[in-house]
Parts: C-alpha cells; structure tokens; sequence
C-alpha cells in the first residue's frame, strides 16, 4: 500500500489497490501513532485512526476463513455521534474495477469480446482508438489521460460538488486536456477514463444497464446483498457520513489539508460512474476480494490474464494486472473519493485478507487512513513493513 502524493493528480495512488494518478511520483512523510508490541490489534488499529484523525472505520481481518477482527471502530456521524458499525455502508470508489475487470472477463469468457478488440470497435471518437485495446483500457497501458487529474476538472468538482457529470463529458475532457502518451509507447498511467470506457463497452455488450450487469454476474452470485453501482447521491441505510478536511471556509477537495472535518457524503457520484460509483459494507467486500483474488467468477485462462502483471515504474513492489494490483504479494485494489478512503486485499501465501474502510478522504497530514491501517496489520501479522518510502517506521 503506497501514499504517493501527485501534483495535479486525483491526490494520491496507493500501492496496492489505487485510485488514481497524474504524473510524477513525491511520497508524502508520516510518522505513526506510538504503539508498542504488547498492544492487542485492536488497540493498535483504534490508536491508529484516533491519531489521523477518522471518525469511524470498519476492519476485516481474516485467515483461512476465520475472523481475526471483525469490528467497526469511532463514529458513522460526528454530527449525531452514531456509533459505527460493520454493516454500514460506504462509499468505496476504485473497488468497483476489479468488477468491472471482471464482467469484461466474463465476456471474453462467452465469446462475446476479446481482449485485443480496439476500443473504436465499441465507442466512437476515441482519439487513437484504432490502437488502444481493451486490455490496454483494463491495465492503464492504453495512455489517455486521468479526466480527474485535470485542474479544470478538480476545480468545477469542488465549486458544486452536487454537480451532475455525463460520461460523455468527461471523456470529451479527458480527449481535449490530451494523452499521458501514446498506445503504442509501452508507459503506464493510471486513468479513470479507461474505465469510463469499460463501461460503455459492457453496456453495449450485455445489453443492459451497468447496474444490471454489475448485480447479475458479479453480485448475485456472490450473494453480495449490500453492494450496488449506483450514481445515486443517496445511500443504503445504515450508511456512514464521509468527511473531507479543510478549514473554515469548506473543504480542501483532492488534497489532506485543514484541521476541520466536513461532511461531503452528498457529493455526486456522477463524477466516477464505471471508475468508482460503487456502495457496500465490509463483509460485502470482503467476500469479493476473496472471489477475485481466486478467480471464482472467471475460466482459468481469464483468471490468468487477470492476474498478469505489467510494471507501472514505480520504486516499490507494485504491479498491475486488469483491474487488479499486486502490492508486495497482496492481492485487491483501494479506493478514494471525497469523503472516503477504503483498502482490501488477499494474502494468498498466508490465506490473510484485509479490508480497511474508512469514512475519511485523507487526513490533515496528507495520510490515506485505510492505506495506514492496513500498514498496521500487516506489520503486526508478519513483522516487517508493508510501508512505501516515507513511511518509514510504520
């Protein structure tokens, strides 16, 4: 799990499951809280989000199946002092590609795409669409520029943030701000955009809304009864209120700066769609990071282009399969949206999954709190540090 720190970009990518990125790597400093050995999990998992600042989040931790925690920890509102608990529901952004990734699959799967079709061959007016592929969509080779790293972008977001966005408008900035490269370079840059594409291609395809096809192929059978995609600025109950910092003027989108928390929870979801628009509760997420690091949704051979790793040319131990991050041997993704920061990933050497959600965007230090918990975790389960430069001591 990695904190980098990109100017002019979505704010941060962690190592491991990320969100999103412009160009440019500057890790961000941390210190953590002071724990010591003789602290339960627990202990060190609570100290941890009262030290950056969280007002609640929630923790899975399992081993072969059996729960090692399963516990909510702080406040679902700090307005009504709500305790928090595992079954609310969160806001859990990039968590919503390895479904998508994965319905893609399933098609390849029934013999209905392939993954080396060009995108022009499904949406029109894709600059160099002859050339990028589906797969290039799926593990960010494809060059097309983050729509939300474009200041622009940013800057319309956090002046209304109930603002309703199209795909098709954001794809058209994201062709006018121009490519990070081209197809044909062999870079990699983690964009929104290519999965905005995705779910275009899947909507077409499957010949039904995305919502529909995310709850057929990936939520039915998985029986995950809390999760949806929706662009729906309202929430299942119980639901958690998301928080951004800032000051007293509002909050400071995209950046953890200020001292004071604001509830952002109503900011649209329009701005995600394919990328991001994604409810549901820890042991939801759970259960699906279980079925995609093993594939249970998918062939062998599908399951096996999913876990192909590509290089992203990062200092640190961080690959990139479709819709799938490879951190340090864990397998999953994380996600950020204003309001929420979220983490889950499978140990297959150890058979330890990890999922961290947490109702804050970033702190005041610039610290991703899900990304700093599971740090946290992984340190106390095995001894060394699952932390990037920056970080160290954690």
């Amino acid at each position: 799990m990695l904190n980098t720190r990109c100017p002019n970009s979505l704010a941060t990518v962690i190592v491991m499951f990320i969100t999103a990125v412009a160009s440019g790597v500057v890790f961000a400093e941390s210190r953590p809280p002071p724990l010591t050995d003789d602290m339960s999990l627990s202990q060190k998992i609570e100290a941890t989000r009262a030290h950056l600042g969280a007002p609640g989040v929630v923790v899975a931790v399992y081993r072969d199946g059996e729960a090692l925690i399963d516990n909510a920890f702080g406040v679902a509102s700090r307005e009504t002092g709500e305790a928090m608990t595992t079954g609310h529901h969160f806001r859990v952004a990039s968590i919503a590609k390895p479904v998508i990734a994965t319905i893609l699959l399933q098609l390849v799967d029934e013999g209905k795409v392939s993954l080396d079709d060009p995108i022009d061959r499904y949406v029109k007016n894709v600059p160099a669409g002859d050339r990028i592929t589906l797969r290039m969509l799926a593990q960010h080779t494809s060059g097309l520029r983050n729509y939300v790293a474009i200041p622009d972008v940013r800057k319309a977001f956090g002046e209304d943030v109930r603002r309703e966005w199209s795909v098709e408008e954001l794809l058209g900035l994201a062709y006018d701000f121009g490519p990070h490269f081209k197809p044909e370079d062999d870079g990699w840059m983690y964009s929104n955009t290519n999965y905005l594409l995705l779910g275009e291609v899947i909507e077409r395809i499957d010949g039904k809304p995305l919502a529909e096809s995310v709850s057929l192929r990936v939520c039915e059978p998985l029986g995950l009864t809390a999760t949806r995609y929706t662009t729906d600025p309202s929430m299942p109950s119980p639901a958690t209120r998301g928080y951004q910092m800032g000051d007293d003027k509002g909050p400071r989108f995209w950046v953890g700066e200020g001292e004071t928390h604001w509830d952002v929870t109503d900011a649209s979801p329009t701005m995600w769609h394919a990328a991001g628009a994604m409810v549901s509760t820890l042991d939801d997420v759970r259960r699906l990071t279980e079925a995609v690091a093993s594939g249970e949704l998918l062939s062998g051979s599908s399951h096996a282009e999913q876990m192909t790793w590509r290089n992203t040319f990062y200092p640190v131990d961080y690959r990139y399969g479709l819709g799938v991050v490879n951190y340090m041997g864990t397998i999953g993704h994380s996600g950020f949206v204003p309001g929420f920061q979220v983490t889950a990933s499978h140990e297959p050497e150890m058979g330890v999954t990890v999922v961290v959600l947490a109702n804050l965007y970033s702190s005041h230090n610039y610290e991703d709190p899900a990304n700093a918990i599971f740090f946290v975790i992984m340190r106390h389960l095995t001894g060394k540090s699952y932390a990037p430069p920056g970080w160290e001591g954690w």
